[in-house]
């Protein structure tokens, strides 16, 4: 299948029931906001764009077309079958899949326990002791769909992808509350190396405390948070208060 968002156009396959997520009617507004930060900085740098939790693609292909090279950050294994027939049929070259979930350590973890795997919901917080989810989603959880994951650390993958930091056009995390685990642990190489993040914040997920440290570290990093809007790509200047209080959920530290 042809899939078009706003002006890129890609294939998918047709063979996978998580594709139909392309061809459903609301895709071409499905996150605008993304879009336009994928556009804006696809010439920061080196143009190298990070993908942390590439699900099964839509960023993906759309920034394949755009940067000098993607580095997609997975570890759900049938979102990772669709991704690699969906960068398979658009022939790619400049994409590299890494089959592994960022976290504060290379090893394993449980990951899922928010329906069925691939459905693009998955995360590393749901099974995590050491966090508490928001009640009304953690009453409702069904662990049955979990999977063991392999697990790296930002040096790491630094290391094996041989990255130059300093090349980072942008790094895009969504990861489904699973920010709460893995932005501490960045703390140290986002302060040394301030590369542009996109972030999502899950509030239906995490407790608001838990969005506060997250948001205390990231200011503590950075001069500047934007978001932009999902009409028009207006980048708007954001502070804390802001945030919380409106429950903004896509933001830019810079």
């Amino acid at each position: 299948m042809e899939i078009t968002k706003r002006n890129q156009t890609f294939l998918v396959s047709d063979s996978h029931a998580q594709n139909n997520f392309f061809t459903h009617a609301d895709f071409s507004f499905w996150e605008n906001e993304t879009f336009y930060v994928l556009e804006y900085y696809k010439n920061h740098k080196k143009s190298l764009y990070l993908d942390i939790g590439a699900w099964i693609g839509p960023t993906v292909l759309y920034s394949a077309n755009i940067y000098n090279k993607v580095i997609a950050i997975e570890p759900d294994p049938v979102a990772i079958k669709v991704l690699k027939d969906n960068i398979s049929l658009n022939n790619h070259t400049n994409i590299t899949l890494v089959e592994k979930g960022l976290s504060g350590n290379n090893g394993q973890s449980i990951f899922g326990g928010n329906g069925v795997l691939g459905n693009s919901a998955s995360s590393l917080i749901i099974a995590n002791i050491n966090y508490e989810l928001q009640k009304g989603f953690a009453e409702g959880l069904d662990h049955t769909f979990t999977t063991v994951i392999d697990t790296m650390t930002i040096d790491t993958l630094i290391k094996e992808q041989n990255i130059n930091p300093e090349d980072i056009s942008l790094i895009k995390m969504d990861i489904e509350g699973g920010e709460i685990i893995v932005v501490p642990h960045l703390k140290n190489f986002l302060q040394e190396f301030k590369p542009v993040l996109y972030i999502s914040l899950h509030y239906f997920f995490l407790k608001i405390s838990d969005i506060e440290i997250i948001l205390d570290i990231l200011f503590e990093i950075y001069g500047k948070c934007f978001e932009f809007d999902c009409d028009n790509g207006n980048k708007i200047l954001v502070d804390k208060d802001t945030i919380l209080t409106l429950k903004k959920t896509t933001l830019v530290f810079e």
